[in-house]
């Protein structure tokens, strides 16, 4: 049985640009998300097309070297969460209105996760994992 403190975060790739992207919507509260996958307690998880998404935006303009380093410290915060059959499976007929948010649902199905961050919440409402923003979550879980 896990502990409470123990929570499970599944980042969706919104949050990850706000984190990296100085001056995007809730920039800050993404970071410090972040920051308590640090050794702060929870355990961050995102999906191989997240990174690949983040990897996308963040590289445009030939800031290449930047994107990989940003995708390194990802992965070093982040437990990337195996994507296979039976999660495209569950986003294919689970009756999500996009595919990949249907993905990200069923990472977070199966992977045991407490909280879907995003700023879609409106795009999990069928999961059974709540969907809640950054602010959301810091305010939940004030220290």
């Amino acid at each position: 049985m896990r502990n409470f403190n123990d929570r499970r975060l599944l980042f969706d790739t919104n949050v990850l640009l706000d984190a990296l992207v100085e001056g995007r919507q809730q920039s800050q509260e993404a970071w410090e998300v972040l920051r308590r996958c640090n050794g702060g307690g929870d355990m961050g998880f995102v999906t191989s097309g997240s990174l690949k998404d983040v990897y996308y935006v963040l590289s445009r303009g030939g800031r290449e070297a930047a994107a990989r380093e940003a995708i390194g410290l990802l992965m070093d915060l982040l437990v990337i969460a195996p994507v296979g059959v039976e999660e495209c499976e569950l986003s294919l007929h689970a009756g999500e209105p996009d595919f990949e948010d249907g993905l990200v649902r069923a990472v977070a199905e199966f992977n045991d996760v407490d909280f879907i961050l995003t700023r879609d919440a409106r795009a999990f409402r069928r999961s059974r994992v709540r969907a809640v923003t950054c602010a959301e979550y810091l305010e939940i879980f004030a220290e």
